[in-house]
């Protein structure tokens, strides 16, 4: 890993690592009925989920030029080509926020509370997770 890609890299992992804190801080204590009924609490659910799924896929992106992998159809098969370069251990949960991501952006009128709700306490592990990955990878 070239320092100045690894830089990058890790100021996005840290991004991540606020936009993910930022939203457990905003989710504490919500349970799904309020959040059901509260359009603004979702709509900062979907933005920072996206937000954290986009720098998900530029960092994948950015390990694959890195590494001379070439490029990925598709964010999903950036993930699958992390795992076979041994940067990620597994391509799940990472293409489910790849999958939710689509549902924000494209069928943003088609998001179902409940997953949304799954995806903005559950989820956030995932991102960390990510974030652990790369991070060992990246200063190995």
């Amino acid at each position: 890993m070239t320092p100045a890609g690894n830089g990058v890299i890790q100021r996005k992992l840290a991004l991540l690592d606020s936009q993910v804190l930022r939203l457990r801080e905003h989710m504490a204590g919500m349970s799904i009925e309020p959040f059901r009924e509260n359009w603004a609490v979702r709509a900062v659910a979907e933005r920072t989920l996206q937000v954290c799924a986009e720098i998900m896929i530029d960092v994948a992106e950015r390990l694959l030029a890195l590494a001379d992998a070439g490029p990925a159809a598709t964010a999903a098969e950036a993930i699958e080509k992390l795992v076979q370069l041994g940067i990620l251990t597994q391509a799940e949960p990472y293409r489910s926020m790849v999958r939710m991501r689509n549902i924000i952006v494209h069928g943003y009128e088609d998001v179902d509370p409940e997953i949304l709700y799954q995806a903005a306490t559950e989820g956030l592990a995932d991102f960390r997770r990510f974030r652990d990955e790369v991070d060992r990878a990246t200063r190995a």
